[in-house]
Order: structure tokens, then sequence, then C-alpha cells
């Protein structure tokens, strides 16, 4: 059986996206705490009463651990996760919603430059910085965009390599 099938056999209700699955029981002994934390995500005039669309599973898991009755369960699905910010001009990581790394990007006439990539320290040697860099060419594979490495760390990644010759300015 699994946490999940064996949690609602104990009468847990089941919150989930793809990053966090989270339970409640029928009772919660300090209704509201939840609701100060994030009234987007918890919010009991609604139903159902939770969103987990609202907020990033770092900021859910945080509320939640906050929460003095402990009436709340959750599992992260995904604590690191690795998305594409183009309105930030940037690839960035997350563990459990805080970002731990990030690689930018200048746009330059028909050429997005790469400037920088860095992983905070507790992160560094996992292979943080390569998802971020291969991140951001996903991204301009699919716009039909070159990319200039001036980083360091993507020039080392990028120059040279077959795989990569496709999308080098």
């Amino acid at each position: 059986m699994t946490k999940k099938e064996e949690l609602e056999a104990q009468g847990y209700k089941t919150y989930e996206n793809e990053d966090i699955q989270f339970w409640k029981p029928r009772l919660c002994e300090h209704v509201g705490e939840c609701a100060r934390g994030n009234y987007n995500v918890f919010n009991p005039q609604r139903r159902p009463w939770v969103d987990v669309s609202q907020a990033p599973a770092g900021e859910i898991a945080d509320i939640i651990d906050r929460c003095p009755s402990k009436a709340l369960l959750y599992e992260l699905l995904n604590p690191l996760s690795i998305v594409f910010e183009e309105e930030l001009d940037r690839s960035a990581a997350y563990d459990r919603g805080k970002l731990i790394g990030e690689c930018e990007f200048d746009i330059s006439g028909d050429k997005w430059v790469i400037t920088h990539t860095g992983v905070r320290e507790a992160y560094e040697g996992k292979g943080i910085a390569r998802k971020l860099v291969l991140k951001v060419i996903e991204a301009a594979r699919t716009k039909g965009v070159k990319i200039l490495p001036v980083c360091s760390y993507a020039k080392r990644l990028m120059i040279g390599k077959e795989e990569f010759q496709d999308v080098l300015k």
C-alpha cells in the first residue's frame, strides 16, 4: 500500500500537483494558520479549500511546517526543479521553491549571450550548472535563436562539442 493509499484509508484528503503531495485529516485544531500563510493556496471560504497551483511547492511546504497542530503532512515529489524564465532572461534552479542557481543571458540582436552560470555553494558539484545551461539551449532551439557563450562555464560546456553546433553563434 502506498503512503497516499494508507493516509486516505485513515480519512486524510489528498491535494497534489507535480511537485508536492499533501494530506489533511478530517479535523484541524488550528483553522486559519494555513490561510494566514498564503490565502491564495489555503482559502477556507473556497471549495476545494486548497489550490496548490497558487504557490511554489517550497512555499507550501514552509507553511505546512509552521502549522502548530501538525495536521497537514506533505511529501515533496520533485524538490529540485530547473525552469526557463524567459521574462527574466535566464534558466533557474529551485530547491523546494528556493532559488539555488541560474544561467543568465542577454539578448543581443538575433542571439542570446550567456553571461553567467552559477549555483549556490551547497549545491556545487551536482550537475545543476549543466542542467541550467542545457535548459537555455533547449529554449534557444525551440525559438530558433543562436547562443554566444561568454560565461566560462557555458563556454567549456559548449565550444567544440558537436551536439551544440546547431545553436552556437
